[in-house]
């Protein structure tokens, strides 16, 4: 077993930054194990999250440092989000799956070890919820970090509300991240 600061570097560059510091890899479909395997929602998700993300870095706090200059390639497909860095190659980001359904799995944080993560709509049905949790088997709930991801009435601003909290000492971020607008090609 890994010491809990390890840990809870790996969780909130797991969770509050929403992808893992390690080498860039494509998310791979949950494994069929039904007792750990999450269920997707059958209703239709109050938000779409796809798009292409750049991370605005005035209005964002407490980034950390894998995220600084991230632009975010976001894929949704009813409750189940990816996301992934745009030019792997340039990151020190790893793509990261989310299954939004209100039930509690385990998940890998990156290279760093294994976690539980909830992620569920707001009952506001405007904002998606996360909650990841890591620890020793005695103290699952050693380390904590509650998410809030919101996107602004026009859908063009992410914002990434995040809390950690370990041994008694909590860290709050918040990340700004603007959508890219594609720019039409013009016709020939």
């Amino acid at each position: 077993m890994r010491s809990v600061p390890a840990l809870a570097v790996a969780l909130c560059a797991a969770a509050a930054c929403a992808l893992a510091v390690a080498a860039p890899v494509t998310p791979a479909a949950p494994k069929s194990n039904p007792a750990k395997t999450p269920r997707t929602a059958a209703l239709k998700p109050p938000l779409d999250f796809t798009g292409v993300w750049v991370l605005d870095e005035k209005e964002s706090r407490n980034v950390s440092p894998p995220m600084h200059d991230a632009v975010l390639n976001v894929r949704q497909t009813g409750n189940e989000i990816w996301i992934s860095p745009m030019d792997p190659s340039k990151s020190h980001l790893m793509a990261e799956e989310i299954v939004v359904d209100g039930r509690p799995y385990e998940k890998t944080l990156g290279n760093k070890g294994k976690g539980v993560l909830t992620a569920d709509w707001g009952k506001d049905r405007a904002s998606l919820w996360l909650e990841v949790t890591a620890g020793p088997p005695e103290d699952p709930r050693q380390t904590v970090q509650r998410s809030v991801w919101k996107l602004s009435a026009d859908r063009r601003t992410w914002v990434r509300q995040s809390v950690s909290i370990q041994g008694g000492r909590t860290q709050d971020a918040t990340l700004v991240f603007r959508r890219r607008v594609a720019v039409p090609t013009p016709a020939r």
